[in-house]
């Protein structure tokens, strides 16, 4: 009986011991299955050197995870670490307040990790000032082509502005997928709001095309719109509406979505690709029938980029209940092992030393480092009202379609003042 009893008593102190180490983080983002799938892969990896330890990620659609983690976050009942790409983890420590620097994190960084994080991923994880997530993937975001149809127009991938109005007239033209309709357009764009038309039009073929480094302010709030490196592609974006008419009538009113169902649904020649599509599109949609590369530039002898266009990042609520053991966690992400399973599972990373033999053909022109890069400015972090100054051109810009003005330089110079003057009421 004192044996039994002393067992019991010894068993009972080991599960209390046990569940007294026992530690759950909690990781929510909006990045669906491949999110779910990624972070199991690195939860088992960071268990293995923590034992006791368990991760746990919950996914929600964006507009779900934006509620409730801004309300986790202002009760103290949120997740350990929030996951999302940079302008979302901005908008909730602006409307909470509650995210941790990671500052002393990136700087503590062994050499072999922190040498991966570039000058723009700490750009775009900083928001007044302060480091509030640690970037481990970048969203990054290419030209592409129709392959077959370049194949039926004799064309090759173009490699400048001129040529990609030249093969995108042909691909509209010429009947390139072959059932004997008139149903073909030369370039998918959206235009139904101002992160469409700005966000995903405006600004890729000025910062990625040119290599520039703003496309509307720079940071001194000043208007750049006027300097041709700017003004050259967004003047032609524009003329794509309206003197070479190679978009869908209804793209000023598309929106991603919009935008998708034409790529997917094979009407256009010439589209945007992110490193996000390619697992969808090497396998079924497109079935690999299109190739990657980067912007065309509108200037002569300068090479097109890639645009890193987004960089996600995990950040920590101050008033969480294992802080340490989440900053640990978000330490761990920018690892090897850590940055393969992102790779693996969503196509993003920061580090370029990873197996890359596994990925699909649509992916590797995004990883295997054969194009330059360009990083948005991400001018939102320095300036919260920036959005506003977005909202403010996407009206000239949508106006510049409905209406399109004799003179486009005397437009552009028209607007940038206009701009100016918006800059000064949102600074005041």
């Amino acid at each position: 009986m004192k044996g039994t009893l002393g067992i019991t008593v010894c068993v009972a102190a080991l599960m209390a011991a046990n569940a007294a180490t026992a530690q759950e983080l909690v990781i929510w983002h909006d990045k669906g299955d491949d999110g779910l799938a990624m972070i199991e892969e690195m939860s088992a990896l960071f268990e293995a050197q923590h034992p006791g330890v368990t991760v746990t990620s919950l996914s929600y659609p964006t507009e779900q995870w934006f509620n409730r983690s801004i309300a986790g976050l202002n009760t103290n009942t949120g997740p350990d670490i929030l996951f999302n790409d940079n302008n979302r983890i901005a908008t909730i420590q602006q409307s909470t307040g509650r995210l941790c620097s990671v500052a002393d994190l990136v700087d503590a960084l062994p050499d072999g990790d922190r040498a991966y994080i570039t000058d723009g991923d700490i750009a775009s994880a900083t928001l007044e000032g302060d480091i509030i997530m640690m970037p481990f993937q970048r969203v990054v975001i290419g030209w592409g082509a129709r392959q077959s149809w370049l194949d039926a127009v004799g064309e090759e991938y173009p490699e400048t502005w001129d040529d990609m109005i030249r093969i995108a007239q042909l691909f509209q033209d010429t009947d390139p997928d072959g059932n004997g309709e008139d149903d073909t357009f030369g370039v998918a764009l959206q235009a139904g709001s101002a992160p469409s038309m700005i966000g995903a039009g405006t600004r890729m073929f000025a910062i990625a095309g040119n290599g520039v480094p703003y496309d509307i302010m720079n940071t001194d709030a000043e208007i750049v719109i006027t300097d041709p490196t700017v003004a050259d592609p967004t003047i032609g974006i524009l003329q794509l509406f309206t003197e070479h008419g190679l978009v869908s009538p209804d793209t000023v009113n598309h929106n991603f979505t919009d935008m998708y169902q034409l790529i997917e649904g094979g009407r256009v020649g010439f589209f945007r690709v992110g490193n996000w599509n390619v697992a969808k599109w090497d396998r079924e949609a497109l079935e690999g029938d299109y190739v990657v590369g980067p912007y065309p530039s509108h200037i002569e002898g300068q090479p097109g980029h890639m645009l890193v266009n987004t960089v996600r990042g995990m950040a920590v609520p101050c008033d969480g209940d294992n802080v340490d053991l989440a900053r640990d966690f978000v330490s761990f992400i920018v690892s090897q092992e850590a940055q393969q399973a992102s790779l693996d599972h969503m196509g993003g990373v920061v580090r370029d030393d990873l197996d890359i033999s596994g990925v699909t053909p649509g992916l590797t022109p995004f990883v295997s480092g054969e194009y330059p890069m360009a990083t948005d400015s991400f001018m939102a972090s320095i300036h919260p009202w920036y959005p506003e100054l977005e909202e403010a051109y996407y009206r000239h810009l949508i106006d510049a379609v409905s209406n399109p003005p004799q003179d486009w330089d005397a437009w552009l110079q028209a607007t940038a003042e206009d701009l100016q003057n918006t800059v000064a009421e949102l600074q005041n």
